[in-house]
C-alpha cells in the first residue's frame, strides 16, 4: 500500500502520532512518505494537533482514503491499539531533528480550564518509552506534568 502522510500543523516541531504511524506502517511493508500534490496514495493519514490551524487542502490528492486524527480534528480520536501500544517511532520521516522525542507518562494530576490534556488523556499515567533516535543528540521530554508523575 502507498500511503502518504500530512503534518497539517506544519514541520515546526514533529509530529510524534505520524512518527508512530509511520513506524508501524513501515514495518508492515507499506511504503510511506510526505504527501505530495498530484500523487497517487491508497491512503492518506493526516494529523492536527491545533484546532485553529487551518485545514490541508485534500483535493490536491489523488487518493483513495483520507483518515484525519488528532486533537486538531477530535478531541475524542485516539490512535489505534496497535500503534499505541508499539515502542516504534519512525525518526526518518523527520531529518532535521537531532533530537528524540519521549514520554514517561500521560495526562495530568490537573484540570486547568484552559487546557485539553486532562481531557484528551486522563489523570497522569505512566507509559513505556518508546524507541530513541539512533541520530539523536538529545532527548525531549513532552510530558505534560512531569513531576507529577507517580514512578
Amino acid at each position: 500500500m502507498n500511503i502518504g502522510l500530512v503534518d497539517v500543523d506544519g514541520h515546526n516541531f514533529p509530529n510524534f502520532a505520524l512518527m508512530r504511524l509511520s513506524a508501524c506502517y513501515k514495518a508492515k511493508g507499506h511504503r510511506v512518505e510526505w504527501a505530495a500534490p498530484r500523487q497517487r496514495y491508497d491512503k492518506v493519514l493526516a494529523s492536527k494537533v491545533f484546532t485553529f490551524t487551518p485545514d490541508y487542502d485534500y483535493d490536491l490528492l489523488d487518493v483513495g482514503e483520507v483518515v484525519r486524527g488528532g486533537t486538531g480534528y477530535d478531541i475524542a480520536g485516539r490512535l489505534p491499539e496497535a500503534v499505541e501500544n508499539s515502542r516504534m517511532t519512525d525518526y526518518s520521516i523527520y531529518p532535521e531533528y537531532p533530537f528524540s522525542l519521549q514520554f514517561f507518562s500521560r495526562g495530568c494530576i490537573r484540570k486547568c480550564p484552559f487546557c485539553l490534556v486532562r481531557e484528551k488523556e486522563g489523570y497522569i499515567q505512566t507509559v513505556e518509552p518508546v524507541e530513541l533516535n539512533p541520530k539523536g543528540k538529545w532527548i525531549e521530554v513532552l510530558d505534560n506534568n512531569f513531576f507529577a508523575n507517580p514512578q
